[in-house]
């Protein structure tokens, strides 16, 4: 296998299996070959020793997905492990999965995209950091509301107000944990961490080594694409809650 057709079929394997997309790969004599299937739909990628990728398969959005990937590879136009167009549409992606998502989060998504392709890893994690904290607000906003026990929600803003955010998060994870009802279907009884901490704690956790920067900030490309790319889910995950919070009542 030649260097080129090595880096292009990785990038559209990984292209494959980030969109967890069933597929099987095989070689062929002059090419490497990925079977790919979603849904009812089935494609065909092929890569050449010149680099070039072919795609064959009837009109789908599978297919058209797959020639959006073919045209970034053979352009070069990777700026790490995903692609451009993928990070591009991350706006567009987040109003269709939350249609009622706060405008100011989708801005600062906006920005971090334009920083992270200009080569300016610490903008970028400066605004995924301020998208994330304004979501995260939202929620505990959401959540405070909920408390109708007049009582018990006087309590529960004197421990958050005018703290700083990591410190209202660890206040509403107890809450959370320790309220009668959560909601049901989404694996929340025991995954808030896996679901909502940790990306919001790297988030966290960048945005005040690039505002507060005691020590030169060390913050490397790959890892914010890679956080960057679960941010839609984490999102996704937040409104769930906030819808939750919206209907039901918190029951300390």
């Amino acid at each position: 296998m030649t260097e080129i057709q090595e880096k292009n079929y990785l990038q559209m394997k990984s292209f494959v299996d980030r969109n967890h997309w069933t597929n099987n790969e095989k070689a062929e004599v002059n090419c490497k070959r990925i079977d790919v299937q979603n849904g009812k739909f089935n494609c065909v990628v092929k890569v050449y020793e010149t680099g070039t990728v072919q795609v064959q398969g009837g009109e789908s959005k599978l297919r058209e997905a797959l020639l959006e990937a073919k045209k970034a590879i053979e352009n070069e136009e990777n700026i790490g492990e995903m692609l451009p167009f993928e990070i591009e549409r991350f706006p567009e992606v987040l109003r269709e999965r939350v249609p009622s998502i706060d405008p100011i989060i989708v801005r600062f998504i906006e920005e971090a995209i334009v920083t992270i392709k200009a080569g300016s890893n610490l903008g970028c994690a400066f605004l995924l950091g301020g998208a994330s904290e304004k979501a995260i607000y939202l929620l505990i906003d959401t959540y405070t509301a909920a408390i109708k026990d007049e009582k018990l929600r006087n309590k529960f803003v004197s421990r958050t107000s005018g703290k700083f955010i990591s410190r209202v998060f660890d206040e509403f994870k107890g809450s959370f944990k320790s309220s009668q009802n959560k909601p049901t279907g989404y694996g929340w009884a025991n995954d808030l961490e896996i679901k909502i901490e940790h990306i919001f704690q790297f988030c966290r956790i960048c945005r005040n080594e690039v505002g507060h920067p005691h020590l030169p900030p060390n913050l490397d490309k790959g890892v914010l694409l890679a956080n960057m790319g679960q941010f839609v889910k984490y999102i996704e995950d937040l409104y769930q809650l906030i819808g939750y919070y919206q209907i039901n009542e918190v029951k300390g």
